[in-house]
């Protein structure tokens, strides 16, 4: 099947192995992306929406824990106030909706009546937040790991008799949409690979809530690895705390200076030690994010010069990913 299949008596469907999950989880946290609302996703969600004339519709992640939209917008069709057919939130169980199964067969859903098919009438999507209609297409990166999917719903049917079906329009405006997040994607590696390449620790979070965004290399092996990119820090990396690395970040986000942590000593058979810097740093899809970088047997004056010099690498990239 292509992307250009459509619902048929015989629709083939399928859930992703769940061993799969595991190498989707960590694909999406090799290619940065975190289990977080993200506004350049919101974007492209609402975007698909607006142009298909959908009520809702999501850049969606598919991974260990379940399925969590990092785009999402929604509108009720009367008020045309922001909403989601019943405010499930950005999460949601992974055997609940249809994206599942683009992601299992790796190919487009396009579904203009959900009641069509006896196995979908009692999805809680349908029971409990009334989607009637559904298209979604599935995220391949190139690696050809299915991340996620893009997506949009209604809670009405639609038909090619009432001239509203998805039809081929609706399939190739959310590959447009999909070819927009995976370029976004691609931009954001170059993040990735500026921290990668870094000559310290890097971790970015996001402010206020704290939530991991990058954790480079060096950061994992003082630290341990992250599970899923978007954990509040705290989570992801309990030994932030103990040695001043938390409290900086934590007086950056209340709108204090850039700052740096003592010498912190590092076990080990060469007696060493590191300092931590926390600085403002620009990255896409989010309003405020913190970076904290560490050097080791420095000063602080260096520790934090160097650190203004690695947000500034990254925050030129994030401003060239929106021109």
């Amino acid at each position: 099947m292509t992307d250009h299949d459509h619902q048929t008596p015989a629709l083939r469907l399928g859930r992703p192995a769940p061993s799969d999950a595991a190498a989707r989880t960590a694909r999406q946290r090799e290619l940065g992306l975190a289990s977080v609302p993200d506004a350049v996703f919101d974007e492209v969600a609402r975007t698909a929406a607006r142009s298909t004339g959908a009520t809702a519709a999501m850049v969606n992640l598919v991974g260990e824990r379940g399925q969590y939209f990092v785009g999402l917008y929604g509108e009720e069709p009367a008020s045309g106030e922001p909403a989601f057919l019943g405010d499930p939130g950005r999460f949601m169980d992974m055997d609940q909706g249809f994206c599942v199964h683009v992601v299992g067969r790796r190919a487009a859903l396009t579904l203009d009546d959900v009641f069509e098919f006896s196995r979908f009438r009692g999805n809680p999507v349908v029971d409990e937040l009334g989607v009637r209609s559904y298209i979604g297409v599935p995220l391949i990166d190139d690696d050809g790991t299915v991340i996620g999917t893009v997506c949009a719903i209604d809670p009405a049917p639609r038909s090619e008799a009432e001239g509203n079906s998805w039809g081929n329009h609706g399939l190739q405006i959310l590959k447009e949409a999909r070819d927009r997040v995976l370029a976004e994607i691609g931009d954001r590696q170059k993040i990735g690979a500026v921290l990668a390449a870094a000559d310290g620790p890097a971790m970015v979070t996001s402010v206020p809530d704290l939530a991991v965004l990058y954790a480079n290399p060096h950061h994992e092996q003082l630290f341990g690895a992250i599970d899923q990119l978007g954990t509040p820090a705290p989570e992801a990396f309990p030994h932030l705390a103990p040695v001043g690395i938390l409290a900086i970040i934590e007086h950056l986000e209340r709108g204090g200076e850039p700052m740096v942590t003592p010498p912190i000593p590092l076990t080990g058979p060469a007696a060493a030690t590191i300092v931590f810097a926390a600085v403002p740093v620009r990255v896409p899809g989010h309003d405020s994010a913190v970076l904290t970088f560490g050097l080791t047997d420095t000063d602080a004056v260096t520790a934090l010069a160097r650190a203004k010099e690695v947000a500034a690498d990254i925050s030129s990239l994030s401003a060239k990913s929106r021109e």
